[in-house]
């Protein structure tokens, strides 16, 4: 499988909660928190796939601990 890059699709969402379509290609929708992105894309008939958008300014690794 082919990586997705998503970089320019999210960037307008950096710091937010946004709702994307199973394939990767599109936001239906976006929030300040979870529970408005989850309001903002009810009724949009489309099942989406929840996350946040971290900060493209800083990196992030994640940790085991």
């Amino acid at each position: 499988m082919e990586a997705i890059n998503l970089s320019k699709t999210l960037r307008p969402y950096e710091n937010k909660w946004v709702a994307i379509t199973k394939d990767y290609k599109k936001v239906i929708a976006s929030g300040k928190t979870l529970k408005e992105a989850i309001k903002n894309a009810a009724g949009k008939n489309v099942p989406p796939i929840y996350t946040y958008v971290n900060s493209f300014k800083t990196g992030y690794s994640p940790t085991n601990t």
